[in-house]
């Protein structure tokens, strides 16, 4: 099991590159700078596009996927070889996602989209039915999404369209959580029963972890709508307001999603800092996380000062990525927060610590 949580982190670590790689390319706006998908001018690699600014961003952002791609392939296998694998089931996965593929780049996605509906049907019977664990569980439900996420990149350039480019960005930081609970998964915190926690704690952190990432998902959604209908540059520079407007109209599109993601920020912003508080004393004996409370109070303060930079420079580069760098990091914070609470053991009445809750009822 370290072996596979070696991979698992390693793994994370790759993402975070491609995280910030596909920040680069958007911040840039060479997303379209490569015409065709899932080649390159017609090529696997055109003769000496890592000296070509817009290529080495986008054509590079599509190789670390492909690697990203191959090392989820890798733990699937790995964690399919421990549960008296039937080999007709890979092959299936491979061709069925190969088939999938295809029909994305002939555009017929109407087969595509049963293609994909059927898959999802599998996948939640088989788990349910063959009780997977939960690792074989998660490595194939990962191998399904980066296959999705794939295709939602190559429609992004195959329609020129924002909309998919919009689901491309919001579903891989879904995607990098899901390798977050791989590599949870396999930690040794979890595999050795460490993650427990106290029943009033847990009910709350599961609570409050909850409502904490669906707020701070909804803040990286309407982010990654003003990232791709604002490229050149943002429709105000102004803080507080936006265009000298404290609540600007709904018609103004542009300017009402940059309202919204500022405004919704300072809220996800303080949600953070009041979840934070008390999730010290839910997570402060458990290895691995108690550090997340933590890293909690400190991140929507960046995030914010980020924020701002960005507005003030104009969208500069590296106030840009670094503020969607750390927008990843506080998502993967709530989520490990919510996962953590929701993967919890109890802790037996008897072994509770003194002056906690349940002591004191």
């Amino acid at each position: 099991m370290r072996a596979f949580h070696i991979q698992s982190l390693f793994t994370l670590a790759v993402g975070v590159l491609l995280v910030w790689w596909g920040a680069a390319v958007t911040t840039e706006d060479v997303g379209l700078a490569v015409p065709d998908w899932p080649l390159c001018f017609g090529r696997l690699n055109p003769e000496g596009w890592y000296k070509v600014p817009a290529l080495l961003l986008e054509h590079g952002h599509r190789w670390i996927a492909t690697f990203i791609g191959f090392q989820v392939l890798a733990m699937y296998f790995w964690q399919f070889a421990k549960c008296q694998p039937r080999f007709i089931e890979a092959a299936g996965i491979i061709i069925t996602g190969v088939a999938y593929l295809f029909l994305v780049f002939r555009q017929a996605l109407a087969p595509a989209g049963v293609i994909l509906f059927l898959g999802l049907v599998w996948l939640v019977l088989n788990w349910i039915g063959q009780r997977w664990t939960l690792l074989r569980g998660l490595t194939t439900a990962a191998l399904f999404l980066v296959i999705f996420q794939a295709s939602l990149g190559g429609l992004r350039v195959l329609k020129m369209s924002d909309p998919y480019g919009i689901s491309h960005g919001t579903t891989g930081q879904l995607f990098f959580c899901m390798l977050v609970l791989i590599a949870l998964a396999s930690s040794r915190v979890w595999c050795s029963g460490g993650l427990r926690m106290g029943w009033h704690d847990r009910k709350k952190a599961r609570l409050l972890g909850s409502l904490l990432f669906g707020a701070v998902s909804m803040q990286l959604v309407i982010g990654a709508i003003l990232r791709h209908t604002q490229r050149a540059h943002l429709a105000a520079n102004d803080i507080l307001t936006t265009k000298g407007m404290l609540l600007p109209p709904v018609d103004q599109a542009d300017v009402f999603v940059l309202f919204l993601h500022k405004y919704w920020g300072f809220c996800v912003a303080g949600m953070v800092l009041f979840v934070a508080w008390p999730a010290r004393r839910w997570f402060s004996a458990i290895p691995g996380l108690r550090v997340v409370p933590r890293l909690l109070l400190i991140m929507p303060l960046v995030q914010v000062a980020l924020g701002v930079a960005v507005i003030w420079t104009g969208k500069s580069f590296w106030y840009t990525n670094f503020h969607v760098l750390n927008g990843l990091g506080l998502l993967v914070c709530a989520f490990l927060m919510m996962a953590g609470a929701w993967g919890a053991r109890l802790i037996p009445e008897k072994e509770t610590p003194a002056g906690s809750l349940e002591a004191a009822a």
